[in-house]
């Protein structure tokens, strides 16, 4: 059928018998119910059948209910103030800037599993989208078994995603409002809540937003449990609402876990988890969203060793709901215990008093001033309960090494600390060494692990280099790999006399002979290629074929890559190759391989380029 609308007079022209269709005698409030079940194609295609479903299929509010389907949309929308907007009509047409951007996204990830350059432009056009990009990226990371590629699809999809998230984080710091106010809506929950991005990974749930809304589920929570908690004091409501907290394990520690635990670290892990667990600092940032929703002014406190609250009561009122004298000065330090309640949300309802919070100061840190002490128990900016969160990221490992009841990628937490304490701003004249140093560390993490992030990197931390003596080097660096993305390597050919000798194949699974471990082979070179210091430490000459023989690049079932001598290999036949030993390898598998081939026992490679023979 052609674009144009059919008539509707085109029924006459059937078979008396059949009748008008029951459809289209339908009132258009039932058709357009009906219509929000169907897939938006679907109701599109519809509307080229005649002129009633022309009219009913873009009716606005068919349009918006699609609109409302999607979980996530860029800022660049407005979407809140759309669904707020009565005038607001053209749904439609923003539904298909979603639909574009999700046409774009699976375009994108479908060169990066055909081609074996350019994956870092593909990479730049999904950060492009934003967040409309992450839904698409959900969908074909989850549905990846559907596909003839479906290892590429499944390890590119993720990591694009994980790039993704990263770019909305250090979006979010780079915004971040260095001097707490205290009206800034969500001024220390969002740069904290943007940690959980870089270890977010492919989970359904604990996104910023995600984030938001468990923690509104907590204020309803206190409502429903206390619905006269309005008429209370200050006083009486911070108490109720850490009780409510407590009596929940909404906050603190429970079930015997190691303080130090990685993933008591992160708010949006701590709201997401099964234990619910979380150190001090978490446990305060989430007391204090709770509590100015009743009207508190929360906020947290960096006191030495274990973050405190500090509740004060709206202006003009003290913690017992009284008017403040006209006389009040709350300068004054005495006047201090009619408007500042310290609260410690993770072990107690009760609150703390300022003298008892003054004394352990001195004890535990005894060389602070008297300035330092004040600040202690002053809210926190931002960036200090940031950069704080960071640090006890970073220094978890070396406290705890056991297994996070919640799995937390160590890589990818380490990388977000280090991450944030590079991009936050500003940096301070005395912290350029430290901040050095982060960016160091940062830098070949990046350089290492995450060579998916360039644009990232680019956007956010180069700028950051200029100061440095060695700027130079971090350009050339974001230069070169870009530049490798678009140079495919020079392939290799078996029929090249050179490499005659290599006897295995990319793509083959074997047991290593010694240490018994099971590995696919994804490259490899004709004798050892490895510098002279690496043949020495792994003592590759005491071999029987010494470092003459072919060696090969491998990825082992431990997520492990390694560089392994022919004689250590042992191919394994299609029959001794398991469930089992396919499932023991890692995600990264999609890097060199679109799938795996059961009757011949062997992954398909997807780097034909380097290795055209394989």
């Amino acid at each position: 059928m052609s674009g144009d609308l059919a008539d509707d007079d085109a029924v006459a022209r059937f078979p008396e018998s059949h009748g008008p269709s029951h459809l289209t005698t339908l009132p258009d409030e039932v058709l357009q119910q009906i219509l929000s079940y169907l897939p938006p194609l679907t109701t599109v295609a519809l509307q080229h059948t005649c002129r009633r479903f022309a009219h009913t299929a873009n009716e606005p509010l068919l349009w918006k209910r699609y609109c409302q389907q999607c979980r996530r949309w860029s800022r660049r929308h407005n979407i809140q103030s759309k669904l707020r907007d009565t005038s607001f009509t053209d749904w439609k047409s923003l539904y298909a800037s979603r639909y574009l951007a999700s046409q774009t996204t699976r375009n994108a990830i479908g060169k990066m599993v055909a081609e074996e350059v350019g994956r870092l432009d593909s990479v730049k056009e999904i950060l492009d989208l934003g967040i409309d990009a992450k839904e698409e990226l959900l969908h074909l990371y989850r549905n990846a078994a559907s596909s003839p590629n479906h290892l590429a699809q499944k390890y590119w999809s993720h990591g694009a995603l994980g790039c993704l998230n990263r770019f909305l984080a250090a979006d979010e710091w780079t915004s971040i409002v260095t001097d707490l106010d205290t009206e800034e809506v969500n001024a220390f929950e969002r740069p904290i809540a943007a940690l959980d991005l870089f270890v977010l990974e492919d989970r359904e749930q604990g996104d910023i937003d995600d984030i938001f809304e468990r923690l509104d589920s907590y204020v309803s929570s206190v409502r429903d449990a206390h619905p006269d908690i309005d008429t209370k004091s200050p006083r009486a409501k911070a108490s109720i609402i850490a009780g409510h907290l407590l009596q929940n394990n909404w906050v603190g520690i429970q079930g015997n876990r190691n303080y130090h635990s990685i993933d008591h670290m992160f708010l949006g892990v701590a709201l997401f988890s099964e234990n619910r667990n979380s150190v001090p600092l978490i446990s305060a940032v989430i007391y204090c969203y709770v509590a100015r929703h009743f009207g508190l002014q929360a906020a947290p406190c960096s006191y030495p060793y274990h973050v405190h609250a500090l509740v004060q009561p709206p202006s003009g009122m003290d913690l017992n709901g009284n008017p403040l004298p006209e006389s009040f000065d709350g300068h004054d330090g005495n006047a201090r215990e009619l408007t500042h309640l310290y609260m410690d949300p993770f072990n107690t309802a009760e609150p703390i008093s300022y003298s008892m919070l003054v004394a352990r100061a001195r004890f535990v840190a005894p060389s602070s001033s008297a300035s330092q002490i004040e600040s202690y128990l002053s809210p926190s900016s931002a960036q200090d309960l940031v950069t704080r969160t960071c640090y006890n990221i970073l220094s978890s490992p070396s406290h705890f090494r056991g297994d996070p009841v919640f799995p937390v990628d160590g890589r990818l937490a380490s990388y977000a600390a280090l991450f944030a304490l590079t991009v936050l701003p500003p940096r301070a004249a005395h912290d350029h060494d430290q901040f050095g140093q982060h960016l160091r560390i940062l830098t070949r993490h990046f350089f290492e692990y995450f060579d998916l992030d360039v644009h990232l990197f680019e956007a956010f931390v180069l700028p950051l280099t200029r100061a440095f003596e060695d700027a130079r080097a971090y350009r050339n660096l974001i230069f070169q790999i870009k530049e490798a993305d678009h140079e495919l390597p020079p392939p290799k050919y078996r029929s090249d006399p050179r490499n005659e000798g290599v006897k295995y194949r990319v793509g083959q699974v074997f047991r290593h002979r010694i240490r018994g471990y099971h590995a696919v082979i994804y490259g490899w070179d004709a004798y050892c290629k490895m510098q002279e210091q690496w043949i020495t430490h792994n003592q590759v000459d005491r071999l029987s074929n010494g470092r003459h023989q072919p060696f090969y690049n491998v990825l082992v079932d431990d997520k492990s890559t390694r560089y392994v001598a022919e004689e250590n290999v042992v191919l394994l036949s299609p029959d001794q190759i398991t469930d089992e030993v396919l499932n023991s390898f890692s995600i990264e598998i999609g890097k060199w391989f679109k799938r795996y081939d059961a009757p011949t026992g062997t992954f398909v490679s997807n780097v034909r380029h380097r290795y055209p023979d394989d």
